[in-house]
């Protein structure tokens, strides 16, 4: 690993807005100022408590790991108990300019959300969970009592909230959660699962099952009770699938295996 190539990818990564724009700046004019003047002392110690480097370099993470990249030694002069930034030894000056160079072009590394690949199979107690068909019966009096309940919510709605604060209402849970859990299940009864940001698309996730397929096919992904999902650049917040999602694939022809790769299978676990 390069220690100068690093260090420039720190400071553009770790810093930002005008802490990072005058501390590159600093930085390079120090370094350059030495290569133009190289027989001026000036220009090869530094106080540390220097205004400029107290407000510009000192607060810059990576900054004094780059100066001793470029050559420069911290050091307490006993003259006068002061801390300096030292050059002991003049550099060569295609080091000097390649630190420059490399400062200016670096660029900040976006961090990937880790997408926790699992391909989790049913365990056999769920697979035989039964109930009653008493569970599903509904009396005429449930759905009288549920409709005049939601007749109730209604009216409130209408009366106590405009739309606007409706429309407000209905975004406040979305808005506080950051990432979501996706599980797709497939035709045989596996579910592959991933995470994602609320913020990713509905096409990312069509991406990740790809992904995952032994064979490039066309398949649907279908929202249980719903119609299929449309492929397209729409935020997974903004199509209902956050914080969690369940989504059924359904393959554009039937297969006798699997549709996951030998890598995805090798990573099936019991839910």
């Amino acid at each position: 690993v390069d220690p100068l190539s690093t260090t420039c990818t720190m400071i553009h990564t770790l810093n930002s807005g005008e802490l990072l724009s005058a501390g590159v700046k600093t930085l390079a004019t120090i370094i350059t100022n030495i290569t133009s003047h190289p027989d001026e002392e000036k220009y090869r110690k530094m106080r540390v408590n220097n205004p400029a480097l107290q407000k510009k370099v000192i607060p810059l993470v990576g900054g004094t790991e780059f100066l001793e990249i470029a050559g420069f030694v911290r050091i307490t002069d006993d003259a006068d108990d002061q801390e300096y930034f030292i050059l002991l030894e003049m550099p060569e000056v295609g080091h000097l300019e390649k630190c420059v160079s490399t400062l200016q072009s670096a660029t900040k590394i976006a961090p990937t959300l880790d997408r926790d690949t699992r391909v989790l199979q049913p365990s056999a107690g769920l697979q035989r969970f039964e109930v009653s068909p008493d569970f599903y019966r509904v009396t005429r009096e449930d759905l009288a009592t549920e409709q005049k309940r939601r007749a109730e919510e209604l009216d409130r709605c209408e009366i106590l909230r405009t739309k606007a604060t409706r429309d407000r209402d209905a975004g406040v849970g979305m808005r506080i959660y950051h990432y979501t859990v996706i599980r797709v299940r497939f035709p045989d009864g596996i579910y592959l699962q991933g995470t994602f940001s609320a913020h990713d698309t509905v096409e990312s996730v069509f991406k990740f099952v790809e992904s995952a397929l032994r064979h490039p096919l066309p398949f649907s992904l279908i929202v249980p009770g719903s119609t299929a999902l449309k492929r397209d650049g729409s935020l997974l917040k903004n199509a209902g699938l956050v914080p969690t999602g369940v989504l059924n694939l359904s393959p554009a022809e039937s297969a006798e295996f699997t549709l996951l790769s030998d890598e995805m299978v090798c990573k099936l676990s019991e839910m």
